[in-house]
């Protein structure tokens, strides 16, 4: 991959985006339409001030034993601590944060000494590392929200570091995940 490539070569500004008057039915249909997990949600001037995503509506939804509101509003769920990338971010430092914990890969106290001594190689203790980073990243330029990047983007930047193409003609081609294999020897 080349560095020079940079979020603004993948940045998704067709992305769907909330207002934070939305209602939670009207969010949900959003979400589900566009087959996406959340959505940066801005306010009437088209500053951005949340995310709102599935897990947020899930948690909602359980807490309120599953009863329905149609007075809960994006700005009642959505997050306001975000993370977000400008579009001059070069796309190797986005892919290390999506992929990589440094605190789990290079565990240290505050004075830098190593507290686990192990002696797997670091690519080793990188592919054992469970990794909680957002999957839809608000993009910013210039401090104003232009889009998103979302780990889907990055794969298909990814995909370009290939030079053969791979034509999936039919649906043999992909590979049956193992419910589907275990739904069909039931």
């Amino acid at each position: 991959m080349s560095a020079l490539l940079t979020i603004k070569d993948i940045v998704n500004t067709q992305a769907p985006v909330l207002n934070v008057e939305a209602t939670l039915p009207f969010a949900i249909d959003v979400l589900s339409q566009h087959r996406v997990n959340g959505a940066p949600v801005c306010n009437d001037k088209g500053d951005l001030v949340g995310f709102l995503s599935a897990h947020d509506i899930m948690v909602e939804m359980w807490c309120q034993d599953y009863i329905p509101d149609s007075d809960v509003h994006v700005a009642n769920l959505m997050k306001t601590d975000l993370v977000t990338v400008d579009v001059n971010d070069r796309l190797t430092d986005v892919l290390e944060f999506l992929a990589l914990d440094k605190d789990q890969l290079y565990p240290t106290t505050a004075m830098g000494y190593a507290t686990q001594m192990t002696t797997l190689s670091v690519e080793e203790r990188a592919k054992t590392i469970k990794v909680n980073k957002p999957q839809i990243l608000p993009v910013t330029d210039q401090g104003k929200f232009v889009g998103v990047v979302s780990r889907q983007e990055v794969l298909k930047a990814l995909r370009t570091l290939f030079t053969e193409p791979v034509a999936l003609d039919t649906p043999s081609d992909v590979p049956a995940n193992e419910d589907s294999e275990a739904a069909n020897a039931a």
